[in-house]
């Protein structure tokens, strides 16, 4: 290695001391400034690597690398190193990214930097392992198919994205598959993430977080595909999509994928904006989603609207776990609201092929209210009632009614009042048309007269 420079032996000096190498002091650090940023303020990105590997600092102090405003010319090569010493780069620039698969670091904190590389990814972190992984306030662009940020396989203690602002053209901005986290994800506080393609803008396929997933605030859009896909994730505690959570997808996958996603706490679901760009019935997958409780930020009948209107197809689960939360929370008529809701849905999708069960369905919804409500049952043999009984009134009002011998006499008497409500009762109630009981003198009957 050439000799290292000024800026590059005070860095050094000040891990060995535990001190943090600041460069720029009460400076404004933005994109502009650092772009302006000379060889003073350059330290190469092969120095950083050697201490890390205790070649230049043989005795560093447990704070570790502290580092900030500093521009890092070439990229940051940690791949399969494993080093007791923290990394702390705040505020700087690396025009090339980092790349830190398979590292075992005690800390990885890149807050407030620019990250970014014409066609690898920015930040390739691929199973690094390690108690802190900091992005927060970090900018990152990327053009690679792979992602902007990779932690596919990654097991951290703690993952802050609050504010990062992550640029993918060409496919996702964080591809986080199989990430595990023993703590908490924070993607919030104005986290800001655009991804293209299929792939999706974030992906968190069946990562495992210990902690809570915080999404409040975050943005997060894909004008070619999904935004979330989530499906299969696991959280321990709770998932918070709200404030001023946003999401745009397009194409032929859901906005947001939360299928089969495994909620141990609440789950706080109040987006600010859920939109699909080609078709609003794409804008959410929860097929298999659980959670404890309630869903929180969400009334029932925005839920149910949802489940209705911004699911692309038909799923049981989602009804009949919401269904069960309200029964664990004594509500027993929502319960059945619920569950004639999933019976409309089921009907409106054409999720029942067979004719006879369709039949039935619209049957029994109009009679029972799919079952549900069988106080209809009852009303409607109340009307049957009173509607025999005011005809034989009206009817034995008019002659319609007589008592009629057996053998039949030639002049029948007129039934009296209560002998007609009597027959109505007897022609309205369905149980009323029980088999004659054999006598030895068949009793009179009060009916029409022949003519």
């Amino acid at each position: 290695m050439a000799a290292l420079t000024a800026v590059e032996r005070a860095l050094v000096e000040h891990v060995a001391r535990g001190v943090v190498l600041d460069l720029v002091g009460n400076e404004t650090v933005d994109e502009t400034a650092m772009r302006s940023w000379d060889e003073s303020r350059t330290v190469r990105a092969s120095v950083v690597r050697d201490i890390l590997r205790g070649r230049l600092a043989p005795d560093p102090d447990p704070h570790g690398v502290r580092l900030r405003g500093a521009r890092i010319a070439g990229r940051l090569d940690l791949e399969n190193i494993t080093s007791t010493v923290a990394l702390k780069l705040r505020g700087c620039l690396l025009e090339e990214g980092l790349i830190a698969r398979d590292a075992d670091l005690p800390t990885l904190d890149l807050s407030g930097s620019l990250l970014e590389h014409p066609h690898e990814a920015p930040v390739d972190a691929v199973r690094l392992t390690t108690t802190v992984l900091s992005l927060a306030r970090t900018v990152i662009n990327g053009h690679n198919d792979h992602g902007a940020i990779r932690l596919r396989g990654a097991h951290l203690g703690e993952l802050d994205c609050t504010g990062a602002k992550v640029r993918n053209d060409s496919g996702p901005a964080l591809h986080a598959d199989h990430l595990q986290v023993d703590q908490s994800a924070f993607l919030r506080g104005g986290f800001d993430a655009v991804g293209a393609g299929k792939w999706g803008a974030v992906r968190l396929l069946g990562a495992h977080l210990g902690g809570q997933l915080d999404c409040t605030d975050a943005k997060v859009r894909n004008d070619s595909g999904p935004a979330l896909h989530a499906e299969r994730l696991q959280v321990d505690q709770s998932a918070l999509l709200r404030g001023g959570f946003a999401a745009v997808g397009a194409g032929s996958a859901v906005t947001v994928n939360l299928a089969g996603v495994r909620v141990g706490g609440v789950l706080e679901f109040r987006p600010a904006r859920l939109q699909h760009l080609t078709d609003p019935q794409f804008r959410l997958d929860v097929d298999g989603l659980s959670y404890t409780g309630l869903p929180q930020g969400i009334s029932t009948d925005e839920w149910l609207q949802l489940l209705r209107d911004g699911t692309p197809r038909y799923a049981a689960q989602p009804y009949q776990h919401l269904t069960a939360a309200h029964r664990t929370a004594g509500h027993d008529s929502q319960a059945r609201r619920i569950l004639m809701d999933q019976r409309r849905d089921q009907i409106r999708r054409s999720a029942l092929t067979s004719r006879t069960e369709l039949a039935w369905a619209r049957l029994t919804g109009l009679t029972l209210g799919y079952g549900y409500q069988p106080w209809r049952a009852l009303l409607g043999l109340l009307a049957a009632i009173t509607t025999a009984v005011t005809l034989a009134i009206t009817l034995g009002g008019h002659g319609g009614l007589a008592h009629i011998q057996n053998p039949p006499t030639p002049n029948s008497a007129a039934c009296t009042l209560v002998e007609r409500i009597g027959t109505g009762l007897d022609l309205g109630t369905p149980s009323s048309a029980q088999a004659p009981t054999p006598t030895a003198t068949p009793p009179t009957a009060c009916t029409s007269p022949s003519p």
